[in-house]
């Protein structure tokens, strides 16, 4: 079969694009008028998210976040920023802040089942121990979000662990082609997503197509990727057969992923906010533990949706109505299963 070609400015490596290369840093000389707006409507009775650009200018600073844009849209794909005001900031005013940010790059849509546009990344597995991976201190393995563009903002790091890292699926695909292109065209071939019960009343629990790894569509390669999802189907449903060149596939990529000459790792800071595409990155994070008399680890994140939209196979889509996973009142983001993605 014929792969497609991403384009140059989407590869990258640590050897020739060291994580400088990817920072910028929020220009706090140009931020006053968006702290102003955002500390005007800490107080009063509207929500955050239903603030709009109109409500939270942030003047200076958009050509600056125009340029963020660009980098993620038709660059690299990834951008860590520093320099967020969040030090003796109240919550309120940082989700405010954040949410500005995010009105500028893209429109926020629903993360889970639960509807929420920004998510708190947090470990709530005290009170419900099979919450979803955002929700829970276990190991992340590489993966992509149904989204455009993934947003996060640290608050609080972890007090042990949570080390997050970061590759071009485009470098994984250029040298899947090179060495292994017998198991990028399974990759290309896809596979039958479960929905973790976040789907639609009415929808299946399993997608009845086959969600391809990588695919090519106008001219774009776009990458979507998420083992549990695909294992958790294969375990649930007798008819589906994940066979051994599937299963080296996944050990290809992932070990990819793993390749300190590939990717990028760190642990993020108070005030550093990543932005990721993720049909061009790959992101995973270290499990974490949060320690009795220390600030828990608090993330705040955004999906964000880019206008014009990538051009995508429909394939690629795994919950009816994405970007983002559909609301349903009354349910949440967890979901019991004794598979195990390391």
């Amino acid at each position: 079969m014929t792969f497609g070609t991403p384009p140059p400015q989407t590869l990258w490596a640590s050897a020739t694009a060291p994580l400088a290369d990817f920072r910028r840093s929020l220009p706090m000389s140009d931020c006053g008028e968006l702290l102003r707006a955002a500390t005007a409507w800490v107080d009063t009775e509207r929500p955050v998210t239903s603030l709009g650009v109109d409500d939270l200018p942030v003047g200076a600073l958009a050509g600056f976040l125009d340029e963020v844009r660009d980098e993620l849209t038709t660059g690299s794909g990834f951008v860590l920023l520093d320099g967020v005001p969040v030090e003796d900031l109240p919550l309120p005013l940082i989700e405010r802040v954040f949410w500005a940010l995010g009105l500028r790059l893209g429109t926020a849509v629903s993360q889970s089942v639960m509807g929420e546009r920004l998510g708190h990344v947090r470990d709530m597995t005290q009170s419900d121990p099979h919450a979803r991976a955002y929700r829970n201190r276990s190991e992340l393995t590489p993966h992509t979000d149904p989204a455009d563009i993934l947003a996060f903002l640290c608050i609080n790091p972890s007090a042990s662990g949570g080390v997050s890292r970061f590759v071009s699926s485009m470098t994984v695909h250029e040298t899947l082609r090179r060495d292994r292109p017998d198991l990028l065209k399974r990759l290309y071939r896809g596979y039958r997503y479960h929905r973790l019960g976040e789907h639609r009343p009415g929808s299946a629990p399993i997608t009845e197509h086959r969600v391809p790894v990588f695919s090519d569509h106008a001219g774009h390669v776009s990458c979507r990727y998420v083992r549990q999802y695909i294992e958790v189907a294969a375990h649930e449903d007798p008819d589906i057969d994940l066979d051994a060149t599937d299963r080296e596939a996944f050990e290809a990529l992932e070990a990819l992923a793993a390749d300190p000459a590939l990717h990028h790792e760190f642990t993020m800071r108070s005030g550093e906010a990543v932005f990721a595409n993720n049909f061009t990155v790959l992101h995973a994070r270290s499990s974490f533990q949060d320690v009795e008399g220390a600030a828990p680890r608090h993330l705040l994140r955004m999906w964000l949706s880019t206008e014009p939209r990538r051009p995508l196979t429909p394939n690629i889509l795994h919950f009816d109505g994405e970007p983002g996973v559909p609301a349903v009142e009354g349910r949440m983001p967890s979901y019991e299963t004794s598979v195990e993605v390391h």
